[in-house]
């Protein structure tokens, strides 16, 4: 063997079409049940797999839900590129906003409640699915600094945190909506920070 041949890690590989059947299952059980009703033996048989193929891929319910949610904001919420900070982050702010109220809003609830009672998963959350959705915001915002748009020193962590805080805020709360008068109102906020 040449040396430089990566050996396959230990352990059966996925198989692609079982993960894409379980994902498929779980997107449409979410459509019809509630987060807290799904089981892993209800996935499964949904999926047309064994218990143990899940729990090989995932360690639990939360997880897979997640690997769905990922797959729903990549198709959902774009990484526009338009030549404009504003208008980059309206599309994109908007987007995100427009996901949540159609559907993912509850979803994600449930996966930020259980990250708070679960560390292992909180890890996991944060580290796959919060990390990936900040760095494409923060992409946005490069691009617009890159152009002059933002200020040199423009603290692009925070700014990411001043777009997303109010944000989860009325999701988790509920007190107030998320429609396009609070998306161009945080885009404005962002674009005078910046």
């Amino acid at each position: 063997m040449d040396r430089h041949q990566v050996k396959p890690a230990p352990g059966r590989p996925r198989s692609q079409q079982a993960m894409e059947a379980v994902l498929t299952a779980v997107h449409r059980l979410l459509q019809t049940t509630a987060y807290k009703e799904l089981t892993m033996e209800g996935i499964a048989k949904a999926a047309g797999v064994g218990k143990p193929t899940l729990y090989r891929w995932w360690p639990n319910i939360a997880s897979i839900v997640m690997d769905v949610m990922k797959q729903q904001a990549h198709h959902d919420i774009g990484a526009p590129d338009t030549g404009s900070l504003e208008s980059d982050l309206l599309l994109y702010i908007g987007d995100t906003c427009r996901s949540l109220t159609q559907g993912a809003g509850a979803i994600m609830r449930s996966l930020m409640a259980e990250a708070q009672f679960d560390d292992g998963f909180a890890q996991i959350f944060r580290e796959s699915f919060i990390s990936s959705r900040r760095a494409t915001l923060i992409a946005l915002l490069q691009r617009g600094a890159a152009r002059g748009e933002l200020q040199k020193d423009a603290d692009l962590e925070l700014l990411a945190d001043l777009c997303y805080g109010p944000i989860w805020y009325r999701l988790l709360n509920g007190h107030a909506s998320l429609d396009e008068a609070f998306v161009q109102a945080i885009t404005a906020h962002i674009i005078m920070r910046g």
